[in-house]
């Protein structure tokens, strides 16, 4: 058996993948003060609805966003900051740039640590590595007992100037500290972010100091309970990347765990994507917090490294692999408020798993995106919630009345601007991710999941213009599914600092992959897998000489012994399609070398497919963007390969439902997937 446990911010996701192929999924509400307690509680009792053995687990997969959390809510470690001499301000100067051109009240984000808490050692490297000052060993090892006695920190981010090209004196100041101090987190650059730009490897090496405590904790933690339960496995956990790594590897790289639920979903979404013979997908993860949306082209969702205000978490640059989600505070948990000019917003505040939604009955007041879509009819109040919530439109009634009497509206007529709201909210994102990126959302097909997904994909995608709904199986637990579906991944960079592509020659590209193949079989190694089981993918970070930033240009490894002509040609081509434009007589410059080692793992995205004809439930009345009408009720259970019908319908499964309004129609595909059209497309 294999189980995925995804814990967010609402509810609590689980999947088994049982021996006959089969599935069962669970959902029950998260316990924000100890995520891991509504872990271990749905993993009980999944085992138990089963009839399964602990025993019988042979993988157990994990996402959570205690990474983010920690971060966003300012709750880490005490940490200090260790850096070159004459580089304590780097986190306050930042960038020139802000990521609001227009706002004439921008403040830049405010740094984890205040100046007290940064300190300077004597040491100096160059550009190439070179050591231009030794590092005064003697006077380390006194600040360090000096910033033990002043700020009795739990956590120590080490960032030497230049330090990706030689850790050699980070590791030595690691190393005096473990000596000294061993009960002392240590995060080093030269580890967590091994690449030039010293602002964003620095906010990437601080981050890491700073929520690397709590995650480690929580690791720990979830890995003795699912031991106490009898899960004779250790846990694989999902990083932000879109892969899982096994849990000890985890504890040490929380950077690497910011987007681990909602990477997990883009994960599954690909997967089925791609099964589905749709390669241009737009994904959206709506759960009760928050909305998260990924751009899924050729099949592969997009991902990033660039620590700018475009790529940071809460302002702050993140220098990591990361799956290229926008995530906004959006979701069914969403609140409903008076901005300060009197005009009515939804989000980004959420209700959240307690108390949550106001007809959730469990002491919620407030009127938020769940309450509307009650009492518009997309959800039913005669059908339980997971966690055996039954919902309750007097209360979202109650709820309404203060905003009721500001705008002289009806409970219903409320619902149906907050849900707008939100749709408008959401489109935004989907923008976001193609529009303002070059890419036409109505070339797309727009798949989604959480519990909140498919409750709103038919208005979201008539918003945005877009034709296609692609539905894919449990979409509820979704993020579930696709941490038991992710490979094994972990990714490895060598800067060498800014060198001409094109002056490499085959010698120095070949050792260039050497070196990375060799990183990764070792640790791979390490973990207990064969080298021969990888899948190792290159690429090289270029740029013109004298531009900012950089593009990815992937490359086969056997395609080093040809050269660096092919890889500056395919710069040209890649430039050329991103930016409309090459300069073929302009000298191309290599930043870093790449490799993403991967160990594959099998799908278990199908569902069964029922045969027969399907019975209508009852009809019942929905309200979408301003039209009433009568819907037809499916249970997705008994919808058999290659059932089509017409809206007015709605799907109805256990963790969520579909509406499918007037003028678009939906079919049943192999492996339980379903697809929604515009019936005049």
């Amino acid at each position: 058996m294999i189980v995925g446990i995804e814990v967010g911010g609402t509810f609590t996701d689980l999947v088994m993948a049982n021996a006959d192929g089969s599935l069962t999924v669970h959902k029950l509400p998260s316990t924000p003060s100890d995520p891991s307690v509504a872990a271990v509680n749905g993993l009980e009792a999944l085992l138990k609805s089963t009839h399964s053995e602990a025993q019988g687990v042979a993988e157990l997969l994990h996402g959570s966003t205690i990474a983010a959390n920690a971060l966003i809510q300012r709750r880490g470690a005490a940490t200090v900051l260790l850096t070159t001499r004459g580089f304590r301000d780097v986190l306050f100067i930042q960038r020139q740039d802000k990521s609001t051109v227009y706002d004439m009240f921008y403040s830049k984000p405010e740094p984890l640590l205040t100046r007290d808490c940064i300190y300077e050692v004597e040491e100096r490297l160059g550009a190439d590595g070179g050591v231009v000052t030794p590092l005064n060993e003697e006077g380390a090892g006194d600040l360090i007992d000096r910033i033990v006695e002043e700020q009795t920190p739990e956590s120590i981010a080490i960032c030497l100037l230049h330090a990706y090209a030689n850790p050699t004196h980070e590791q030595k100041l690691a190393k005096m500290i473990a000596m000294r101090y061993p009960d002392i987190r240590v995060s080093l650059s030269s580890d967590v972010a091994p690449e030039h730009r010293e602002y964003e490897r620095t906010s990437t090496a601080v981050i890491d100091a700073y929520i690397g405590p709590a995650v480690d904790r929580y690791l720990a933690r979830f890995g003795e309970r699912t031991a106490d339960v009898g899960i004779p496995v250790t846990p694989l956990i999902m990083q932000s990347n879109g892969g899982v790594v096994p849990l000890s590897t985890a504890r040490r790289r929380a950077a690497n765990m910011f987007v681990s639920g909602p990477a997990a979903a883009v994960t599954a979404a690909a997967e089925v994507a791609k099964r589905e013979g749709v390669q241009d997908v737009i994904s959206i993860d709506i759960g009760g917090t928050s909305c998260d949306v990924c751009l899924i082209t050729g099949g592969q969702p997009q991902t990033t490294v660039k620590g700018t205000s475009e790529f940071s978490v809460d302002g702050l640059p993140l220098n990591v692999v990361m799956t290229d989600i926008v995530t906004i505070g959006a979701g069914g948990g969403s609140i409903a408020r008076l901005d300060p000019g009197g005009m009515l917003q939804v989000g980004p505040e959420s209700a959240g798993a307690a108390p949550g939604p106001a007809c959730y009955d469990k002491g919620g007041e407030k009127f938020t995106l769940t309450d509307a879509m009650l009492l518009l009819g997309l959800l039913d109040a005669t059908t339980p919630l997971p966690g055996d919530i039954v919902l309750r439109p007097d209360l979202s009634e109650k709820a309404a009345q203060k905003l009721c009497v500001v705008f002289d509206l009806r409970p219903v007529d409320l619902a149906e601007r907050v849900y707008r709201i939100a749709i408008a909210n959401m489109a935004q994102a989907v923008r976001r991710v193609s529009v303002q990126r070059g890419f036409d959302p109505r070339a797309y097909a727009l798949l989604p999941c959480g519990g909140a997904g498919p409750l709103i994909a038919a208005a979201l995608a008539a918003e945005v213009g877009m034709n296609t709904i692609l539905v894919p199986p449990h979409p509820g637990i979704f993020s579930a599914l696709g941490l038991a579906v992710a490979d094994i991944r972990i990714d490895y960079v060598r800067a060498d600092g800014a060198i001409q592509l094109g002056d490499l020659t085959e010698a120095e590209l070949l050792e260039r992959v050497d070196d990375l193949t060799g990183r990764a079989e070792a640790e791979y190694a390490e973990l207990g897998y064969a080298a021969s089981d990888l899948t190792l993918d290159f690429s090289v970070d270029a740029r013109y000489v004298g531009q900012g930033y950089e593009l990815r240009v992937p490359f086969e490894q056997d395609e080093v012994a040809d050269g660096p002509d092919r890889l500056v040609a395919r710069f040209h081509e890649l430039h050329k399609r991103q930016y409309g434009h090459s300069f073929l007589k302009s000298s191309v410059e290599a930043i870093s070398f790449r490799l993403t080692a991967r160990l594959p793992r099998g799908s278990i995205l199908s569902a069964p497919v029922a045969d027969g004809d399907p019975a209508i439930g009852s009809e019942r009345t929905i309200s979408l963007l301003g039209d009433s009408a009568s819907y037809k009720t499916y249970n997705r259970d008994e919808l058999p390969n290659g059932f089509s019908a017409a809206g007015p319908a709605v799907i109805v499964e256990s963790t969520t439902s579909m509406p499918i309004p007037p003028g678009w129609h939906f079919e049943v595909r192999h492996g339980g997937a379903v697809i929604v059209t515009r019936s005049d497309a």
